[in-house]
Protein backbone atom coordinates (compact mmCIF):
# COMPACT_ATOMS: atom_id res chain seq x y z
CA UNK A 1 0.00 0.00 0.00
CA UNK A 2 1.80 3.23 -1.19
CA UNK A 3 1.48 6.55 0.77
CA UNK A 4 2.01 10.22 -0.06
CA UNK A 5 2.72 13.39 2.41
CA UNK A 6 1.37 16.07 1.84
CA UNK A 7 2.87 18.24 4.46
CA UNK A 8 5.23 17.93 6.98
CA UNK A 9 3.11 16.21 8.96
CA UNK A 10 0.21 14.16 7.50
CA UNK A 11 0.31 11.45 5.40
CA UNK A 12 -2.38 10.15 3.45
CA UNK A 13 -2.70 6.61 2.04
CA UNK A 14 -3.59 6.77 -1.75
CA UNK A 15 -5.63 4.15 -1.38
CA UNK A 16 -7.96 5.43 1.62
CA UNK A 17 -8.21 8.90 0.14
CA UNK A 18 -9.12 7.84 -3.47
CA UNK A 19 -11.97 5.43 -1.94
CA UNK A 20 -13.58 8.26 0.66
CA UNK A 21 -13.68 10.78 -2.17
CA UNK A 22 -15.03 8.30 -4.58
CA UNK A 23 -17.85 7.01 -1.67
CA UNK A 24 -18.05 10.79 -1.36
CA UNK A 25 -18.67 12.27 -4.84
CA UNK A 26 -20.96 8.61 -5.79
CA UNK A 27 -23.27 9.50 -2.78
CA UNK A 28 -23.58 12.99 -3.61
CA UNK A 29 -24.26 13.07 -7.31
CA UNK A 30 -26.95 10.10 -6.83
CA UNK A 31 -28.28 12.16 -4.29
CA UNK A 32 -28.80 15.20 -6.72
CA UNK A 33 -29.75 12.83 -9.30
CA UNK A 34 -32.57 11.66 -6.72
CA UNK A 35 -33.47 15.66 -5.61
CA UNK A 36 -34.26 16.43 -9.32
CA UNK A 37 -36.09 13.24 -10.30
CA UNK A 38 -33.26 12.01 -12.98
CA UNK A 39 -32.79 8.44 -13.45
CA UNK A 40 -29.42 7.16 -11.36
CA UNK A 41 -27.28 5.75 -14.03
CA UNK A 42 -24.73 4.05 -11.71
CA UNK A 43 -22.09 3.11 -14.45
CA UNK A 44 -22.13 6.98 -15.18
CA UNK A 45 -22.10 7.90 -11.55
CA UNK A 46 -19.53 5.02 -10.85
CA UNK A 47 -17.26 6.80 -13.64
CA UNK A 48 -17.58 9.87 -12.64
CA UNK A 49 -16.57 9.32 -9.02
CA UNK A 50 -13.85 7.89 -10.11
CA UNK A 51 -12.74 11.32 -11.77
CA UNK A 52 -13.22 13.11 -8.98
CA UNK A 53 -11.52 10.43 -6.32
CA UNK A 54 -8.11 11.18 -9.05
CA UNK A 55 -8.91 14.52 -8.99
CA UNK A 56 -9.30 15.20 -5.08
CA UNK A 57 -5.19 13.44 -4.86
CA UNK A 58 -3.89 15.17 -7.42
CA UNK A 59 -5.42 19.01 -6.58
CA UNK A 60 -3.01 19.53 -3.02
CA UNK A 61 -0.35 19.46 -5.68
CA UNK A 62 -1.54 22.25 -7.84
CA UNK A 63 0.30 25.35 -7.26
CA UNK A 64 -2.48 27.99 -8.07
CA UNK A 65 -3.71 31.13 -6.96
CA UNK A 66 -6.74 30.69 -4.54
CA UNK A 67 -9.30 32.51 -6.75
CA UNK A 68 -8.28 29.72 -9.32
CA UNK A 69 -8.11 26.69 -7.29
CA UNK A 70 -11.96 27.67 -5.85
CA UNK A 71 -13.05 28.14 -9.88
CA UNK A 72 -11.40 24.60 -10.57
CA UNK A 73 -13.21 23.18 -7.96
CA UNK A 74 -16.64 24.27 -9.65
CA UNK A 75 -15.95 23.10 -12.73
CA UNK A 76 -14.91 19.84 -11.71
CA UNK A 77 -18.68 19.73 -9.98
CA UNK A 78 -19.88 21.00 -13.18
CA UNK A 79 -17.73 18.11 -14.97
CA UNK A 80 -18.67 15.07 -12.45
CA UNK A 81 -22.88 15.92 -13.03
CA UNK A 82 -21.93 16.09 -16.72
CA UNK A 83 -20.11 12.54 -17.10
CA UNK A 84 -22.91 11.42 -15.10
CA UNK A 85 -26.20 12.83 -16.87
CA UNK A 86 -27.42 11.11 -20.01
CA UNK A 87 -26.37 12.76 -23.46
CA UNK A 88 -27.76 16.28 -23.23
CA UNK A 89 -29.23 17.38 -26.42
CA UNK A 90 -32.14 19.58 -25.91
CA UNK A 91 -32.74 22.72 -24.43
CA UNK A 92 -34.86 20.89 -21.46
CA UNK A 93 -32.09 18.32 -20.95
CA UNK A 94 -29.81 20.98 -20.35
CA UNK A 95 -32.11 22.83 -17.78
CA UNK A 96 -32.52 19.35 -15.51
CA UNK A 97 -28.72 18.82 -16.15
CA UNK A 98 -28.72 22.23 -14.26
CA UNK A 99 -30.86 21.55 -11.79
CA UNK A 100 -28.89 18.65 -11.05
CA UNK A 101 -25.61 20.57 -10.97
CA UNK A 102 -27.39 23.04 -8.24
CA UNK A 103 -28.34 20.15 -6.06
CA UNK A 104 -24.83 18.65 -6.39
CA UNK A 105 -23.24 21.76 -5.17
CA UNK A 106 -25.89 22.30 -2.84
CA UNK A 107 -25.37 19.33 -1.23
CA UNK A 108 -21.55 19.18 -0.90
CA UNK A 109 -21.49 22.60 0.71
CA UNK A 110 -24.62 21.54 3.08
CA UNK A 111 -22.41 18.16 3.90
CA UNK A 112 -19.22 20.06 3.83
CA UNK A 113 -20.60 22.85 6.31
CA UNK A 114 -22.21 20.39 8.25
CA UNK A 115 -19.32 18.08 8.93
CA UNK A 116 -16.69 20.60 9.99
CA UNK A 117 -19.47 21.69 12.26
CA UNK A 118 -20.09 18.54 13.76
CA UNK A 119 -16.04 17.76 13.96
CA UNK A 120 -15.28 21.27 15.62
CA UNK A 121 -16.15 20.13 18.54
CA UNK A 122 -13.72 17.74 19.20
CA UNK A 123 -11.23 18.77 21.58
CA UNK A 124 -7.94 20.79 19.36
CA UNK A 125 -4.68 19.01 19.62
CA UNK A 126 -3.41 18.33 22.98
CA UNK A 127 -6.76 17.72 24.37
CA UNK A 128 -7.41 14.24 22.29
CA UNK A 129 -8.94 14.60 19.01
CA UNK A 130 -7.29 16.57 16.33
CA UNK A 131 -9.43 17.99 13.71
CA UNK A 132 -7.33 16.75 11.04
CA UNK A 133 -7.42 13.27 12.06
CA UNK A 134 -10.84 12.56 13.08
CA UNK A 135 -10.95 8.49 12.25
CA UNK A 136 -12.71 7.92 8.87
CA UNK A 137 -15.07 5.16 9.60
CA UNK A 138 -16.81 8.13 11.82
CA UNK A 139 -16.66 10.39 9.26
CA UNK A 140 -18.17 8.71 6.64
CA UNK A 141 -20.70 7.37 9.22
CA UNK A 142 -21.87 10.57 10.16
CA UNK A 143 -21.98 11.24 6.00
CA UNK A 144 -23.98 8.12 5.34
CA UNK A 145 -26.61 9.61 8.05
CA UNK A 146 -26.60 12.79 6.69
CA UNK A 147 -27.44 10.99 2.71
CA UNK A 148 -30.25 8.86 4.65
CA UNK A 149 -31.58 11.73 6.20
CA UNK A 150 -31.92 13.73 2.79
CA UNK A 151 -33.39 10.66 1.15
CA UNK A 152 -35.96 10.55 3.76
CA UNK A 153 -36.68 14.70 3.67
CA UNK A 154 -36.61 14.30 -0.36
CA UNK A 155 -39.08 11.66 -0.22
CA UNK A 156 -41.25 13.45 2.34
CA UNK A 157 -41.15 16.88 0.29
CA UNK A 158 -41.82 14.76 -2.87
CA UNK A 159 -44.93 13.32 -1.18
CA UNK A 160 -46.28 16.74 0.14
CA UNK A 161 -45.61 18.24 -3.43
CA UNK A 162 -47.79 15.29 -5.13
CA UNK A 163 -50.59 15.79 -2.89
CA UNK A 164 -50.91 19.44 -2.86
CA UNK A 165 -51.17 19.18 -6.82
CA UNK A 166 -54.01 16.89 -6.35
CA UNK A 167 -55.62 18.85 -3.83
CA UNK A 168 -59.31 20.32 -5.28
CA UNK A 169 -61.59 22.09 -3.17
CA UNK A 170 -65.09 20.05 -3.00
CA UNK A 171 -68.44 20.60 -0.62
CA UNK A 172 -70.08 17.06 0.75
CA UNK A 173 -73.63 16.82 1.33
CA UNK A 174 -75.93 14.87 3.35
CA UNK A 175 -79.81 14.75 3.50
CA UNK A 176 -79.91 17.22 6.03
CA UNK A 177 -76.52 19.20 5.74
CA UNK A 178 -73.24 20.39 4.26
CA UNK A 179 -69.29 20.88 5.29
CA UNK A 180 -66.76 21.99 2.81
CA UNK A 181 -63.61 20.33 3.03
CA UNK A 182 -60.26 19.71 0.95
CA UNK A 183 -60.26 16.44 -1.25
CA UNK A 184 -57.05 14.92 -2.72
CA UNK A 185 -57.36 12.55 -6.00
CA UNK A 186 -55.91 9.41 -5.69
CA UNK A 187 -55.20 7.12 -9.02
CA UNK A 188 -55.31 4.13 -7.04
CA UNK A 189 -58.72 4.48 -5.36
CA UNK A 190 -61.11 3.10 -7.91
CA UNK A 191 -63.89 1.87 -5.46
CA UNK A 192 -66.96 1.91 -6.52
CA UNK A 193 -70.68 0.36 -5.30
CA UNK A 194 -73.53 0.26 -7.96
CA UNK A 195 -71.74 2.03 -10.63
CA UNK A 196 -71.30 5.06 -7.59
CA UNK A 197 -67.90 6.25 -6.66
CA UNK A 198 -66.68 5.47 -2.88
CA UNK A 199 -64.89 8.45 -1.50
CA UNK A 200 -63.26 8.25 2.01
CA UNK A 201 -63.85 10.53 4.56
CA UNK A 202 -62.12 11.51 7.92
CA UNK A 203 -64.24 9.95 10.83
CA UNK A 204 -64.73 13.26 12.34
CA UNK A 205 -65.89 14.57 8.49
CA UNK A 206 -68.56 11.64 8.54
CA UNK A 207 -69.50 11.91 11.95
CA UNK A 208 -70.63 15.69 11.30
CA UNK A 209 -71.89 14.82 7.96
CA UNK A 210 -74.36 12.23 9.76
CA UNK A 211 -74.81 13.15 13.36
CA UNK A 212 -78.29 13.24 13.87
CA UNK A 213 -78.83 9.66 12.00
CA UNK A 214 -75.93 8.49 14.62
CA UNK A 215 -77.29 9.85 17.49
CA UNK A 216 -80.86 8.71 16.52
CA UNK A 217 -79.30 5.15 15.53
CA UNK A 218 -81.79 4.82 12.52
CA UNK A 219 -78.98 4.44 9.87
CA UNK A 220 -81.21 5.48 7.22
CA UNK A 221 -78.10 6.49 5.44
CA UNK A 222 -75.79 3.66 5.99
CA UNK A 223 -77.91 2.30 2.71
CA UNK A 224 -74.98 -0.61 1.99
CA UNK A 225 -71.58 -2.74 3.13
CA UNK A 226 -68.16 -2.83 0.90
CA UNK A 227 -65.74 -4.88 2.24
CA UNK A 228 -62.26 -3.59 1.61
CA UNK A 229 -58.88 -5.83 2.10
CA UNK A 230 -55.90 -4.10 4.01
CA UNK A 231 -52.60 -5.14 5.77
CA UNK A 232 -54.80 -6.21 8.85
CA UNK A 233 -56.80 -8.31 6.78
CA UNK A 234 -60.51 -8.14 5.21
CA UNK A 235 -62.87 -5.68 6.67
CA UNK A 236 -66.56 -4.48 6.22
CA UNK A 237 -67.61 -0.82 5.71
CA UNK A 238 -70.81 0.79 6.08
CA UNK A 239 -71.29 3.47 2.86
CA UNK A 240 -73.50 6.72 3.35
CA UNK A 241 -75.45 7.62 0.79
CA UNK A 242 -74.15 11.60 -0.59
CA UNK A 243 -73.23 13.58 -2.88
CA UNK A 244 -69.94 16.00 -3.74
CA UNK A 245 -69.70 19.15 -5.45
CA UNK A 246 -66.75 19.56 -7.94
CA UNK A 247 -66.15 22.29 -10.14
CA UNK A 248 -70.21 23.18 -9.89
CA UNK A 249 -71.32 20.20 -10.27
CA UNK A 250 -72.75 17.52 -7.86
CA UNK A 251 -72.01 13.76 -7.89
CA UNK A 252 -73.91 10.78 -6.41
CA UNK A 253 -71.35 9.25 -4.08
CA UNK A 254 -70.81 6.64 -1.12
CA UNK A 255 -69.25 8.43 1.91
CA UNK A 256 -66.65 6.20 4.05
CA UNK A 257 -64.87 6.38 7.17
CA UNK A 258 -60.85 6.62 6.23
CA UNK A 259 -58.79 5.57 9.25
CA UNK A 260 -55.36 6.35 8.22
CA UNK A 261 -56.09 10.08 6.89
CA UNK A 262 -55.50 12.33 9.61
CA UNK A 263 -52.75 14.77 8.99
CA UNK A 264 -52.54 14.15 5.94
CA UNK A 265 -53.31 17.84 4.33
CA UNK A 266 -56.56 16.57 2.92
CA UNK A 267 -60.31 15.34 4.48
CA UNK A 268 -61.39 13.54 1.32
CA UNK A 269 -60.00 10.20 -0.49
CA UNK A 270 -61.43 11.16 -4.18
CA UNK A 271 -62.21 8.56 -6.23
CA UNK A 272 -59.14 8.78 -9.43
CA UNK A 273 -61.86 9.00 -11.87
CA UNK A 274 -64.45 11.88 -10.37
CA UNK A 275 -62.72 14.25 -12.41
CA UNK A 276 -63.17 12.82 -16.00
CA UNK A 277 -66.65 11.75 -15.39
CA UNK A 278 -69.21 14.83 -16.16
CA UNK A 279 -72.10 13.30 -13.57
CA UNK A 280 -72.98 10.24 -14.81
CA UNK A 281 -72.33 6.97 -12.68
CA UNK A 282 -68.95 5.43 -12.97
Amino acid sequence: MRKICYTRCMEIYIEYAFLENFLYDGGLLALAFFASKEKVCWGRIGLSATLGGVFALLFPFLRLPLFLKNVLKLTMGALLCMLAFPVIKTRKEWGRYALTTIFFFIFSFGFGGVLLALFSTFPAEGEGYVIGKIPSVLVFFCFSLLLFACIFGIRWLQARKTVYQNLVLCRLYSSTQWKDARGFVDSGNLATKNNRPVCFVTPDLLFSLFEEEIFAKQGTHVCDEMKIVTMAGERIIPLYSGEIELEGRKIQVYFASGRNMIGRGYDVLLHGQILEEKGENL
